[in-house]
C-alpha cells in the first residue's frame, strides 16, 4: 500500500466516524485525556450556537470565550470521572450567554481503543 492509498483509507475512516457522530441526536463532545476538544456533532453546534471552527482543537473550559468553565462540570471532570468507569446524566446547570439557561445531562466514559490505548 503506498500512502496516497493509506491517506484515503484513513480519511474514508474519518468521515464515516464523523457521519456516526453526527447521527446521535444529543449534544455530543469527544475529548482528549486533556479534556482538549477531538470531535463534535451538530447537535452540539446548534444547541450551542458555535461553529465547528471554534471548537475543534479547543480546551474545554476556553470555549465561547469561557463559558464551559463551569465549577461543577470542573469538579465532575476532575474529581469524579477518573474514579468510575462511567458517569451516567449527571446534571449541570449553567447560564451561557447568548443562548440562556442550559441543563445538561452529562454523561462520560473513558473509549475503548483496539491499540489497548485509552482516550478519554
Amino acid at each position: 500500500m503506498n500512502l496516497e492509498d493509506l491517506y484515503r483509507l484513513l480519511r474514508t475512516g474519518h468521515v464515516q466516524a464523523q457521519g456516526i457522530v453526527d447521527t446521535v441526536p444529543d449534544p455530543l463532545l469527544v475529548l482528549d485525556a486533556g479534556l482538549t476538544v477531538q470531535t463534535a456533532n451538530r447537535a452540539f453546534f446548534k444547541t450551542f450556537a458555535v461553529e465547528r471552527y471554534q471548537t475543534i482543537g479547543e480546551h474545554l473550559y476556553e470555549l465561547g470565550n469561557g463559558q464551559w468553565d463551569i465549577p461543577e462540570l470542573r469538579r465532575l471532570l476532575s474529581d469524579v470521572i477518573p474514579r468510575s468507569t462511567a458517569v451516567i446524566d449527571y446534571e449541570v446547570e449553567h447560564e451561557f450567554p447568548g443562548i440562556g439557561r442550559k441543563t445538561m445531562l452529562v454523561t462520560a466514559r473513558t473509549l475503548f481503543n483496539p491499540d489497548e490505548m485509552s482516550v478519554t
